[in-house]
């Protein structure tokens, strides 16, 4: 499950992703894409969200604790 909201001055992206730590995390933007992937033994994650154009690219906060992934793009 995935679920976005636009807050003042940032998007922020929410993924829950079960027994995913952060470093078993891939994120990537392509374009205006941000891509998410996670591999984990049989566990597999890949999620594409479109990103508004006034997103700054590259200055990522990626957060992830107990599951919960916590990504907030900057306006």
């Amino acid at each position: 499950m995935v679920d976005i909201f636009e807050e003042e001055n940032h998007l922020l992206v929410m993924a829950e992703l079960p027994g995913i730590a952060k470093e078993d995390l891939k994120i990537d933007i392509k374009e205006d894409v941000l891509l998410i992937s996670a591999e984990r033994g049989d566990r597999k994650y890949r999620k594409e969200v479109l990103l508004p154009r006034d997103v700054t690219r590259g200055k990522l906060r990626v957060s992830c604790k107990n599951g919960i992934l916590e990504i907030r793009c900057p306006k």
